[in-house]
This record gives C-alpha cells, sequence and structure tokens, in this order.
C-alpha cells in the first residue's frame, strides 16, 4: 500500500512539473462591488459627502434625491416610507433637476441604502415613540456626527472629519456643531 502511494505522489509530482512549464495567460480582474477613493484631494474637491461614497454618478443621483426626501421628512421615516419611497423611484416619479429619474428598488436597497446604513451615515431601527398611535415605531434615522471645529493633524480620522463635515451639511437643520 505504501508502494502505491509512493508511486502516485511521484506521478502527480511529473505532472505538476509539466503543468509548470505551461504559461497560462493572466486576465485582469473583474470589478467587484464599489471602488472608492479615499485620497484627500478627492475628499477635499468633492461638492458633498455622496459624491465621496458613490463613485457612480447615477447612484450619486439616487443618494442625493433620498437624503432631500429624508430631509424633508425631519431626518426621520419609517420603513413603509422607505419601501414607498423606493417605489416612486422605480417607476420615475421622482425627478432630479426637471428629468425623468428611474433607479431600480434593488439598487436602491443593495447599494444606496445599504452603504450609508453600513458606513454609519443611516441608522436603522431606531426606537421613536408615536403619539399619534401611542406606540414605538422602529424608523431610519439620518446620523449627524458631533465634529470637532479644527480637524486632527494627519491620516484616517483627518480625512474623516472631512467626510463628516460634508455629510453634516446634507441636513441644515441639525445640531451638529459646524464651522
Amino acid at each position: 500500500m505504501l508502494e502505491i502511494v509512493d508511486q502516485t505522489d511521484k506521478v502527480v509530482s511529473s505532472q505538476l512539473e509539466i503543468d509548470s512549464s505551461i504559461e497560462v495567460p493572466v486576465r485582469p480582474r473583474k470589478k467587484m462591488g464599489m471602488r472608492v477613493d479615499f485620497s484627500e484631494e478627492n475628499i477635499l474637491s468633492a461638492s458633498d459627502a455622496l459624491e465621496i461614497i458613490f463613485p457612480n454618478k447615477k447612484t450619486q443621483i439616487a443618494a442625493r434625491i433620498f437624503v432631500a426626501w429624508l430631509n424633508e421628512k425631519g431626518g426621520q421615516s419609517s420603513k413603509t416610507s422607505v419601501r414607498l419611497f423606493a417605489d416612486e423611484l422605480q417607476s420615475g416619479r421622482l425627478d432630479s433637476k426637471g428629468l425623468c429619474f428611474k433607479y431600480s428598488k434593488r439598487n436602491f436597497y443593495m447599494t444606496v441604502l445599504r452603504n450609508l446604513i453600513d458606513l454609519g451615515f443611516i441608522r436603522r431601527n431606531v426606537p421613536v415613540w408615536d403619539d399619534h398611535g401611542k406606540r414605538t415605531l422602529y424608523v431610519y434615522a439620518r446620523n449627524i456626527f458631533d465634529i470637532p471645529q479644527k480637524p486632527p493633524a494627519i491620516g484616517f480620522w483627518r480625512l474623516s472629519y472631512y467626510v463628516a463635515k460634508k455629510w453634516n451639511k446634507l441636513f441644515p437643520n441639525n445640531n451638529a456643531v459646524m464651522d
């Protein structure tokens, strides 16, 4: 039995030597997910936080429409309202600068809302008391960052400061400290 294993090892190793001599062309990797450039130049030159977070222009437009809608709602909205917003976005009833704009419901949830939640810009399942219904509702709520007056000196925290500051400027009626 040991001899058979030794012989198969020799056969496998000889096949490996033959296979290693063959050159296989390397194909470029397919892009998976979003590619975000968090360079200081990109962050400082961006007009708002959504331009930094979402590299795709159509996704930026959908995110801007969502942030404007959320701002109209006072910075929070129920899950049902967000679903109705996504339906309107998919049907093209919402517009961007006077133009009809369509964005699929799946892409809205998977790209815009998920990334905003994962990055901490939107909070999910925030308990809010409903006086009218006398019950607790769980809503999506915007997260306003309490940031210092001056940015940190260098590194990740400096970049995070500028992104958070640009996010806070999207919601003018907040209580956060800003310059």
